[in-house]
């Protein structure tokens, strides 16, 4: 496999100054319970193009975009703060230093009750279902007085809930080589736009049941090979595979039986390890 980072990676330490700042202004205002680091920073693979991402746990109320404005402006570089920004959910932008940062706006007790479906009736979706455990369980807590985050994490980093394993390999196996028949229909139709939007959707069944399987969370879209690396439940080769399937046209004939032997090559794994009956033929 081709090194996947084209820049070198920055270190954590550089931006420790820029987070005390932020972590000093963000706890002062209402509402919020609690701040941690996440992204590729945390995950020690940010580089020259990454951001810093701060989550921000509250419980309502928020302290109002005015007044978050008010703080965060005391710091941030001239012209670039936004606030209130919902393309994603709530954010605030700016930079500090010359350092882009984010601060993602998580309601507390929405992720509470995520956490408590991942061990009831378990959580299941086509793609990313674990991603915001992996923020809980992963994140650097830079402040957290109540401990209401370390009990979060305390629970995911214990144990992986096996209501959300048997929920997303058994729900989402099938799902995996039926996008394959419909990538071929797309083919023979010249449909170029199908099997791109097949193709998406193969990948992203294909790493929610890979991370699953190794009862490892979700990291999210970014760099994907490099997380499922320290996986040891894959198919072989598999970021090779994987970089070739990638580089492939969409009217490459190839790509349905690369991907479809990725797909078998998954599904024996789960078959194999997982201890579930799962049904995985095309209908």
């Amino acid at each position: 496999m081709s090194n996947p980072n084209r820049y070198p990676l920055r270190s954590l330490e550089e931006h420790e100054p820029t987070l005390a700042r932020i972590v000093a202004a963000i706890s002062s205002l209402d509402g919020v319970v609690a701040l941690s680091l996440g992204g590729s920073t945390q995950a020690g693979l940010a580089d020259d193009d990454s951001d810093l991402d701060i989550h921000v746990y509250w419980r309502p109320p928020l302290a109002p975009p005015d007044r978050r404005a008010a703080v965060l402006g005391r710091f941030a570089d001239d012209g670039s703060l936004r606030t209130q920004i919902r393309s994603w959910g709530l954010e605030d932008h700016l930079s500090v230093g010359g350092t882009y940062v984010e601060l993602i706006y998580f309601l507390l007790g929405d992720l509470q009750e995520q956490v408590e479906r991942a061990y009831g009736e378990g959580l299941d979706s086509e793609a990313f279902t674990t991603s915001l455990l992996y923020t809980l369980a992963h994140g650097r807590p830079l402040y957290d007085p109540t401990g209401a985050l370390r009990v979060m994490r305390d629970r995911l980093n214990g144990e992986f809930p096996e209501a959300t394993f048997r929920a997303v390999l058994e729900r989402r196996s099938p799902l995996l080589r039926f996008t394959i028949k419909l990538l071929r229909r797309a083919q023979r139709r010249n449909d170029l736009l199908s099997v791109q939007q097949m193709r998406a959707l193969f990948q992203s069944v294909f790493f929610n049941l890979l991370f699953t399987l190794n009862r490892r969370y979700h990291p999210g879209e970014k760099r994907l090979l490099i997380h499922s690396q320290p996986c040891p439940l894959r198919p072989p080769a598999n970021e090779e595979r994987w970089e070739a399937a990638a580089r492939m046209a969409a009217d490459d004939p190839a790509v349905p039986g690369l991907l479809d032997e990725l797909a078998v090559d998954l599904l024996q794994q789960i078959d194999e390890h997982s201890g579930l009956r799962v049904r995985h033929e095309v209908w």
